[in-house]
């Protein structure tokens, strides 16, 4: 819990980080990002708040113990509210991919805005990041083309939590490199003030005689 809850508090900095930034440099991309930022968060919550009923009562120690498979009841449930969870998983992912672009750009740019090489370096973290958890995603779906992941949900659901295992250690790999990346967006900007105060004054001519 401690990871996604640092990776929260890091995003909602880093974002309030990136409007300011924008008001100050007049880059309309930064603030854009910032915005962005903040409503992939929001989209975020809502799937979370829709799966985790679901997960909650599949996960109670009384349903495992009293059935023997999940109960139609809330298989009928899940389903009933799969079609929105799809939904909202699709739009979260294009907007996901829409700040991923977005903070790559501004990170480039407030490189360049500000002479501060911390933010090159963040933008090169979120690639890796990306990079990581393409590797990941990819075995993951491997994993589920060639173990048997269907039999044991719906006739012994405690067996899968050795599945669920393995991808939420994929997960935490993410979530760390994420949390990386956020940590360097925010010495970047607090690199901002050091920056500007050791920057040389600009070369003005003589007034002419």
């Amino acid at each position: 819990m401690f990871i996604p809850f640092v990776n929260l508090v890091g995003l909602i900095i880093v974002g309030i980080a990136w409007i300011m930034a924008g008001s100050d440099t007049k880059q309309g991309i930064f603030k854009a990002t910032g915005i962005l930022m903040f409503i992939n968060m929001i989209m975020s919550a809502i799937i979370l708040a829709i799966l985790f009923p679901f997960m909650r009562s599949l996960m109670s120690e009384s349903l495992l113990g009293g059935y023997p498979s999940v109960p139609p009841g809330l298989f009928s449930e899940f389903l009933n509210t799969i079609g929105l969870f799809l939904l909202l998983a699709g739009v979260s992912a294009v907007l996901a991919l829409v700040v991923w672009i977005f903070e790559l750009v501004s990170h480039f740019r407030a490189a360049t805005v500000y002479d501060v090489k911390w933010f090159k370096r963040a933008g090169w973290m979120r690639i890796i990041t990306v990079i990581v958890g393409i590797i990941i995603i990819a075995s993951f779906i491997l994993l589920a083309l060639t173990v048997d992941f269907y039999t044991p949900f719906f006739t012994t659901p405690s067996e899968i939590f050795n599945i669920l295992g393995i991808y939420f250690i994929g997960i935490g790999c993410i979530a760390l490199l994420g949390l990386l990346s956020l940590i360097f967006s925010a010495v970047s900007f607090f690199s901002i003030p050091e920056a500007k105060r050791e920057r040389p004054p600009p070369y003005l001519p003589p007034p002419p005689e």
